[in-house]
C-alpha cells in the first residue's frame, strides 16, 4: 500500500502506437505496479456495479474506484496522466481540448461474478483501459468496428480510444481466472463530471 501512496517507481517508459483506427497503447504503469493495485483493491473488497450505471442501464461492472484505496493515489495518477498521456492524446487528436478525468475505476471479472461486459459507448470525450494483470482466460476488451482486440496488449499500457459511436466496445466473457482492468474517463472542457479526480 505504501508504494501506492508515494507512487514509487510505477512508471514505466516507451513508444506509444496506433494499433487500430485512432486506437492508441501508450506505456503507463509497470507490472509490479498493477499487482500492487491489484492488492489493495482486494483487501479493500468493495467491487460492485455503479449505481447511475445500473439506474441507466449503461453496462454496469463489478468496479472499485481508485479514490476508495487513497485519494492520494487518485492525485498521482492525474499528475501522471497530465505528464504521459494528455500531451499523446493532444498530439494525435489534435486540436484537442480535455476536461477534466472522472474518477479512475478497478474492474474485476471472473466466470463467478461478472465474467464478460456487453458492447457499449461510453458518455466520454476519449476513454482509457488499462489491463492490471495476466493469467486469466478469454476477457478480450474488443472493438468490432476496427477488428481489433486487447490480447496482445501488455500489462500496465493504457489504450486510449474515442469514447463515442465509432468506437463501440466489450469485453469477451472470462472462462477461467480474474482478470482486472482500470478504466478512466475524459470529458470534453464544457462538460464537469460529477466525480472528477480533482475538483
Amino acid at each position: 500500500m505504501q508504494r501506492l501512496l508515494t507512487y514509487e517507481d510505477a512508471a514505466v517508459e516507451g513508444c506509444w502506437r496506433e494499433v487500430a483506427a485512432d486506437i492508441l497503447v501508450i506505456p503507463f504503469w509497470k507490472p509490479d505496479f498493477c499487482r500492487e493495485l491489484i492488492a489493495a483493491a482486494e483487501i479493500l473488497d468493495e467491487f460492485q456495479p455503479y449505481e447511475p450505471d445500473v439506474t441507466n442501464n449503461a453496462a454496469p461492472g463489478q468496479e472499485l474506484r481508485i479514490n476508495r484505496i487513497s485519494p492520494r493515489f487518485a492525485e498521482h495518477f492525474e499528475a501522471h496522466f497530465q505528464r504521459r498521456i494528455a500531451p499523446v492524446l493532444k498530439t494525435h487528436w489534435w486540436p484537442l481540448q480535455l476536461g477534466k478525468v472522472r474518477m479512475p475505476f478497478v474492474l474485476r471479472y471472473s466466470p463467478d461474478t461478472q465474467p464478460a461486459l456487453t458492447p457499449h459507448h461510453d458518455a466520454a470525450l476519449v476513454s482509457l483501459a488499462m489491463p492490471l494483470n495476466k493469467g486469466y482466460e478469454g476477457g478480450a476488451l474488443i472493438f468490432p468496428r476496427q477488428h481489433w482486440d486487447s490480447s496482445e496488449v501488455e500489462t500496465g499500457h493504457v489504450i486510449a480510444f474515442p469514447s463515442g459511436v465509432t468506437h463501440v466496445h466489450g469485453t469477451t466473457p472470462v472462462t477461467a481466472g480474474t482478470r482486472y482492468a482500470m478504466t478512466a474517463w475524459i470529458a470534453a472542457p464544457r462538460d464537469d463530471p460529477h466525480d472528477p479526480i480533482i475538483a
